[in-house]
């Protein structure tokens, strides 16, 4: 499975938002087809882009300039939104291997820009919440996430192949880490997420889940014993995404959002 500099940070859960923000004509979270990850014996949610139908927007007559969204009195320009934009089109090319540009950007262009204007609203309003808290993030720390990185893409190289594959300078992938600190520690103050627990019975549940899956694909079935420390880890990972969600929707819920486009 090909590795992703945005999987390991929070701003993943921005994406996980997105998808429910976005969802009202398409699969909600939990009611998509599971499939099993073979590397570790986990069911995961299919991405939902491309079933989800929007209008394209009409963007028409905005100059670099023009302020395109307002979050909580915070002005962000029409360029910016271009930046994130071809991010995130950029992103979805390396993931679904398609040619936005061509055929299929008719279809997907539409939510692409809405994913991006989702987006930056969530990242804006966790942002500002934590600088609101005064939460802070060193130059040191933002480093030492730059070589876990490096770890993880097995050296300088590496992570610099990824970073092209998802369109990131060396400005912006720090600039995301610095993000993805301030809203990890925003989160880990606000939220009791060390009270987790797994129940037996919520162990037993996925792992019945795991069966159908192996079944469904002619996979064969490995013993509970050998992946309940990765299924214990995935219900793990399941709720924490849970809370942040909760929680995440309760600072939406409570922002003076103008989306000045419409």
């Amino acid at each position: 499975m090909k590795k992703k500099i945005f999987s390991v940070l929070v701003l993943g859960l921005v994406g996980l938002f997105i998808l429910t923000a976005c969802g009202d004509g398409g699969t909600e979270n939990g009611d998509n087809e599971e499939n099993a990850d073979n590397d570790n014996g986990s069911v995961q949610n299919e991405d939902a882009l491309g079933e989800i139908e929007q209008e394209e927007m009409d963007l028409d007559g905005f100059q670099e300039s023009d302020v395109f969204l307002r979050i909580n009195g915070e002005e962000v320009t029409f360029g910016e939104f271009e930046e994130e934009f071809e991010r995130s089109k950029q992103m979805a090319e390396t993931q679904y291997g398609m040619d936005l540009d061509g055929e299929d950007g008719a279809v997907m262009i539409p939510q692409i820009q809405q994913q991006a204007v989702e987006s930056i609203i969530t990242q804006q309003v966790m942002l500002q919440e934590a600088q609101d808290q005064d939460i802070e993030v060193t130059d040191e720390e933002v480093e030492e996430s730059v070589e876990g990185l490096m770890e993880q893409f097995d050296g300088e190289e590496g992570l610099a192949q990824a970073m092209e594959a998802e369109g990131l300078t060396e400005e912006s992938l720090r600039k995301f880490l610095y993000e993805n600190l301030m809203i990890e520690n925003l989160m880990n103050r606000n939220l009791d997420l060390d009270s987790i627990e797994i129940t037996a019975e919520e162990k037993e549940a996925y792992y019945a889940q795991l069966q159908e899956s192996w079944e469904e694909q002619g996979q064969e079935e490995v013993a509970f014993e050998e992946v309940k420390d990765q299924i214990d880890e995935q219900l793990q990972q399941q709720q924490v995404q849970e809370k942040q969600m909760e929680y995440l929707e309760e600072l939406i819920a409570q922002s003076d959002v103008e989306r000045l486009y419409q």
